[in-house]
């Protein structure tokens, strides 16, 4: 027969995760775990997931008629495939190397564009660029 160890009971309203409790089924019998080791059965690590994508404004200078004007252009993005991860939305747009204001359209969708409003010359420059992120939650929560 197994050595099981009696403990003093009494009520405790601020158990530990060091704490012991029994735990059992018809494989393996009883043991005891702690509540640590039970709670990280239910923790989920990693459950958002970001990822950037950008694109060269450069890639529509041909649009750009008059360098010297405000213009806006939009520009096709794609959320990458994430093994392990659903795309769940685009949560932010910026641009990179000049000042310029910009949204996602159709946030929801993992193929959209970003539209920029900035002048002409500041889309040509082959640096600069404009990033969307791409917010993913884990399968298991999706």
């Amino acid at each position: 027969m197994a050595d099981i160890k009696f403990m003093n009971l009494s009520e405790n309203g601020n158990p530990a995760t060091t704490d012991s409790v029994l735990i059992g089924n018809s494989q393996d019998g009883m043991k005891r775990t702690t509540l640590g080791t039970i709670g990280n059965m239910f923790a989920v690590h990693s459950a958002l997931h970001f990822e950037e994508v950008s694109v060269s404004t450069a890639t529509n200078s041909s649009k750009i008629t008059d360098p010297n004007v405000e213009i806006g252009l939009s520009y096709d993005i794609t959320a990458p495939t994430i093994s392990g991860y659903t795309f769940e939305c685009w949560i932010g747009s910026q641009s990179n190397g000049f000042i310029a204001t910009s949204y996602v359209n159709s946030k929801l969708n993992m193929q959209s564009q970003v539209w920029i409003k900035a002048f002409g010359r500041d889309l040509t420059v082959a640096n600069n660029s404009i990033t969307a992120t791409a917010l993913y939650i884990k399968n298991e929560l999706a």
